[in-house]
């Protein structure tokens, strides 16, 4: 679909960026296609040290090493077929809708933050215009998506089915993390980010990909682990249905399963896998899941992803409806929480700066 030196739309963030694609990795003949001379040649991707291999994680599919239009050639990565789309009037309108979607997401946020300066941001902390530019909270439209969110916020699904659904857990989560959603013709799904949580999504975006700075780790909130035993220990008081609260528990244990899986695939920026190269070889991580290393920012990035995701799987409508209706039950409770568990007065102190070294390490990777 997509060839050497041909036009395309990629996804960096939640935003998508005109690009440019350099090489081609085919996963059957393990070869990588590239223009030299003029000429498209095809090279042995680990016999060719002008070639930037290609990461582990895609190695099993076929990918792109594309270049985003304006930006400085250490933004050249490689990237999935789920961040990558066709240069065609569908998807620039889809691109046009994103930055629209930002801004006004920013405008909102400002004019909340008139309102409450005293749990707002803190003074100087939006002092980048157009930040909207670069970012939309919690989009990534499946097979229309990034690596960390989802590109409409509205997809469709399909109409309910009668009977008991499958959980999600069932649902082939292994094959929704390591596959592209576009070999799928399963149903969209819809999910409605809070603004307040796409807000969050905005100056995520910013402090690391404007910033240069990664989440300190461990969380220095609350993690992964102890976000989710916090909202089902507060959701389950609720219920009186044991059979709810079984769909609440399987619910949050598939979310720490989808999270184990997709943390180094799809909810990383390309800054941060330095610092996720560096937590698998420190001796005081080997025994600790990633859900009880990263926070609820993380945690965030991942259900933006969730449409994509579950398009991914073989579960059916009414599962997927049950899913839809326990994650936005989720977005409601880290809105009502979301002082505590993003420490918006001190946010800064979530993230830390990286030096130079580190950034061009990481950013050469």
């Amino acid at each position: 679909m997509f060839e050497v030196g041909g036009k395309c739309l990629a996804f960096h963030g939640p935003m998508l960026y005109g690009a440019k694609v350099l090489r081609v990795w085919d996963p059957k003949s393990r070869k990588v296609s590239m223009m030299e001379d003029g000429q498209v040649v095809t090279v042995e991707d680990d016999n060719d040290e002008g070639v930037d291999n290609v990461p582990s994680e895609l190695v099993e599919q076929e990918c792109y090493f594309v270049h985003y239009q304006g930006w400085k050639s250490t933004w050249d990565e490689w990237i999935g077929p789920d961040r990558i789309h066709e240069y065609n009037e569908e998807n620039l309108a889809l691109k046009k809708s994103l930055v629209e979607e930002a801004r006004n997401a920013k405008r909102l946020q400002q004019e909340q933050h008139k309102k409450k300066k005293g749990t707002g941001l803190g003074p100087g902390r939006r002092s980048k215009h157009d930040i909207a530019k670069g970012i939309t909270a919690g989009k990534k439209a499946a097979t229309a998506t990034n690596g960390v969110s989802n590109a409409n916020n509205t997809t469709t699904l399909g109409n309910p089915e009668d009977g008991a659904g499958r959980t999600w857990s069932q649902s082939g989560i292994g094959a929704a993390v390591g596959s592209s959603a576009s070999q799928f013709t399963a149903p969209r799904i819809v999910l409605h980010i809070p603004v307040k949580l796409k807000s969050l999504q905005v100056d995520d975006w910013e402090f690391v990909t404007k910033d240069k700075k990664i989440c300190q780790l461990p969380s220095p909130t609350v993690t992964v682990d102890k976000t989710l035993t916090s909202y089902e220990e507060a959701m389950s008081k609720k219920l009186e249905s044991p059979a709810l609260q079984s769909q609440l528990s399987e619910y949050c244990s598939g979310l720490r399963l989808y999270f184990e899986r997709s943390l180094p695939i799809l909810l990383l920026y390309r800054l941060e896998r330095l610092q996720y190269d560096e937590v698998l070889k420190k001796q005081k991580f080997k025994d600790v899941s990633f859900c009880n290393i990263y926070g609820p920012i993380h945690l965030l990035r991942l259900l933006s992803v969730l449409p994509e995701l579950m398009t991914a799987t073989t579960a059916d409508s009414q599962s997927c409806q049950l899913i839809v209706k326990q994650t936005e039950s989720l977005f409601e409770w880290l809105v009502v929480n979301i002082d505590d568990l993003f420490d918006l007065q001190n946010c800064r102190g979530y993230y830390i700066n990286t030096s130079s070294q580190y950034e061009g390490v990481a950013l050469g990777m």
